[in-house]
């Protein structure tokens, strides 16, 4: 028997040493990728950095400010997004659990018949166990920096979600707005034709206008009054967008924008500097590199099941006997596991591992090429609305004043009716046409706010 132990001891052993001298192979080292990108935006200006995430402030609206701040406590895929923090910290305390010394304590009583079937016998035990899985070939590590990043992907994702949220609810009130605009700027036109039509219809009883200028003015009243649904269903729908990334309540927000307020415009010129510091705070290209991390990672864990695994056991059980006699064993030493035969399962995972590393790395080079294309896009939007906004107020204001002109020679004489209806229809168009290069300036900057992440400068205009 001795010679027996001998040769186990000798094997363990010699595993052992064979176990050290293979620690040098050590998991996939992971170094974080550089974005191949241009030295500057095509459309930017010198970076002037903000200095702060609250890009809505540049609106200047106290309705905007309280509605993100509100969808930013509320929303609930801001709520699901810090659940999901949660959960990943839960995942890296047990995967850390690994590396410490596994402690159980087992008891066990038993009472029944002695062998001679006179008296009752009683027996107790308790086992005191440890062990300690020694991790040579970096399979704990390589989990645990996986956790790691894994946590740090679900906070970079609640960043992601936050700032979906807060250009979502400045898309909606700037929408909001818009339609509100739209309405009243077509009721104005309605009650100017109103007044336009009422007074065709008087000369039409002093027969100095044809039944044919008659019709047209019924037309365009009909026109304005006709408008007027589909721009009340669209303030209506903006307002339940809002309720809805806000957890709130469609009437109260209703009543709320109803009080009045002027379209949103941004009170700042943009400019969000070179792409590598747009990538660098961009939240979804940080996870994407985080992902490719834990995937790394998950390749080193793979590579590590082909190593021997050691592990340190140990156990203490003392034992009560019937009649105050008592009993103790223990046993402490190492256990090596080598994976010498797996079917190929082993290899299975590492080439499954590897391939989602590569799906990981793709999907992060993706995510870089988007954010240098949506503030490209952005930017490109954004440094032309102001030209259309100031050709679109130079445009309204002459038409405004062609109305009052073809108006008053009509009311003297001097002309037809058909130059008052053209007049009083390319005003409405350039009103509305104003108010949708307000909106789309606005929209533009929430865009560009968003692609960089917040990182907008604010120099004043």
């Amino acid at each position: 028997m001795t010679q027996a132990y001998n040769s186990s001891r000798r094997l363990l052993l010699g595993g052992l040493v064979s176990a050290l001298a293979l620690a040098a192979c050590s998991p996939v080292a992971y170094t974080a990728p550089e974005p191949d990108l241009p030295a500057r935006f095509a459309a930017d200006s010198p970076a002037r950095r903000a200095g702060s995430n609250a890009w809505w402030s540049a609106f200047r609206d106290s309705q905007l400010d309280s509605l993100v701040q509100a969808g930013l406590a509320r929303n609930l895929d801001v709520q699901t997004a810090v659940a999901v923090i949660r959960e990943a910290q839960a995942n890296a305390r047990l995967v850390g659990a690994n590396d410490l010394p596994q402690v159980q304590l087992e008891g066990a009583a038993n009472r029944g018949i002695s062998d001679s079937g006179v008296s009752i016998a009683e027996s107790s035990s308790a086992t005191l166990g440890v062990s300690w899985m020694i991790d040579i070939f970096g399979a704990n590590r390589a989990a645990r920096e996986g956790a790691a990043a894994q946590v740090d992907a679900a906070y970079l994702s609640a960043e992601v979600a936050r700032l979906t949220v807060a250009s979502a609810i400045a898309t909606a009130y700037v929408d909001a707005r818009f339609y509100q605009q739209a309405v009243s700027l077509t009721r104005q036109s309605l009650d100017s034709r109103k007044r336009t039509l009422a007074l065709t219809r008087e000369q039409d009883v002093l027969g100095s206008v044809s039944r044919v200028e008659v019709l047209q003015a019924e037309q365009l009243v009909t026109q304005a009054e006709a408008a007027l649904p589909a721009l009340e269903m669209g303030f209506d729908q903006s307002v339940n967008r809002l309720a809805t990334l806000t957890a709130g309540h469609s009437a109260d927000l209703a009543a709320r924008l109803r009080k009045g307020g002027s379209q949103p415009r941004a009170r700042y010129k943009a400019s969000v500097g070179v792409p590598a510091d747009v990538v660098r705070v961009r939240p979804d290209v940080r996870v994407a590199e985080r992902n490719l991390s834990a995937a790394v990672s998950a390749v080193g864990e793979a590579e590590a099941a082909f190593y021997p695994k050691l592990t340190l056991s140990g156990s203490v059980t003392p034992i009560d006997l019937a009649g105050g006699g008592s009993l103790k064993t223990w046993g402490f030493g190492p256990q090596i596991s080598v994976p010498l035969f797996t079917g190929g399962a082993n290899k299975a995972r590492l080439s499954a591992a590897q391939a989602r590393a590569e799906q990981s790395r793709l999907a992060w080079q993706a995510s870089v090429l988007k954010a240098v294309e949506e503030v490209e896009n952005a930017l490109a939007g954004y440094n032309r609305d102001a030209r259309a906004v100031s050709a679109q107020s130079r445009l309204v204001d002459n038409a405004s004043e062609s109305v009052d002109l073809a108006r008053t020679s009509y009311e003297l004489g001097e002309a037809g009716f058909f130059p008052v209806l053209d007049a009083e229809r390319t005003l409405l168009s350039a009103r509305q046409d104003l108010a949708d290069a307000v909106r789309q300036q606005a929209l533009h900057f929430v865009q560009l706010s968003a692609a960089s992440a917040g990182g907008v400068g604010v120099s004043a205009k």
